[in-house]
């Protein structure tokens, strides 16, 4: 997220540093160029919207408003071409947002290179009152002369470009190092934080443990031991007395 972020100030910083570039050399034929380029790639843009929303899956188009988005950017560049002394009279305007916005932007740098704890925060905070102050300069048009308003435009935006530069690749590494040291000191914590619960909890497991920890034995009872013999009864031999005692008759005294 931060390398995405880095590249797309970088892109950002050279496109303010070209087009300052261009507006500083040709002050007077920049404007019908621009409003043309502009409206021609509002068109492009709103063609490939309305393509890419028949490309892509019904299912995604149903979440998306490319095609509308699309018939919006190309009436608004056909009305760019179209009304283009309009546009002219509010690129100053325009040209003013984007380098105070470049300014903003160097002021929360600035910001956060004072939360980090870097030394020289207060660098970007000069550079970023320096933007602002060219932004509104053309903003209000304190400059009377149209090309000369333009150039110091041009000027202003070079210089944005400049410092966007400066302030992205060195306050990038300033953040990468502090991120990275911030990781190691909550690595550093987690395993203190361990370490110093193990030492708090092996005590306590020792003080609990019972002393003699061997297994008592216990005694083994035999079988026989558990359960009592079985009486073994003869059947056979009392069966045939009983038999016997009914054989034998009782004798008659007379006899």
């Amino acid at each position: 997220m931060l390398k995405k972020m880095k590249w797309m100030s970088l892109i950002v910083a050279l496109i303010y540093i070209a087009f300052g570039i261009v507006l500083l050399l040709y002050p007077g034929q920049i404007a019908d160029m621009l409003c043309d380029l502009f409206g021609v790639g509002l068109i492009i843009y709103g063609i490939i919207s309305i393509v890419v929303y028949f490309m892509i899956d019904i299912r995604v188009s149903l979440y998306r408003n490319d095609f509308a988005a699309g018939v919006i950017m190309i009436l608004l560049g056909v009305a760019v071409i179209y009304y283009k002394n309009i546009f002219q009279e509010l690129m100053p305007f325009l040209l003013a947002v984007a380098i105070i916005t470049s300014g903003v932007y160097k002021l929360q740098d600035g910001i956060d290179a004072a939360r980090i704890g870097y030394s020289q925060g207060w660098l970007y905070i000069i550079m970023a009152a320096l933007s602002i102050i060219l932004g509104f300069v053309i903003m209000f048009n304190l400059v009377t002369a149209k090309e000369m308003m333009l150039q110091v435009a041009g000027a202003s935006l070079v210089y944005s470009g400049v410092t966007d530069l400066y302030s992205t690749l060195y306050l990038s590494g300033k953040i990468k190092r502090f991120m990275d040291e911030l990781e190691n000191a909550k690595e550093e914590k987690k395993e203190t934080f361990i370490q110093q619960m193990e030492k708090e909890v092996m005590p306590a497991e020792k003080k609990t443990a019972p002393e003699n920890t061997m297994p008592v034995a216990r005694p083994v009872i035999k079988k026989e031991e558990r359960e009592p013999a079985p009486v073994k009864v003869d059947w056979s031999s009392s069966v045939l007395d009983a038999d016997d005692e009914e054989k034998e008759e009782p004798q008659d005294p007379e006899e």
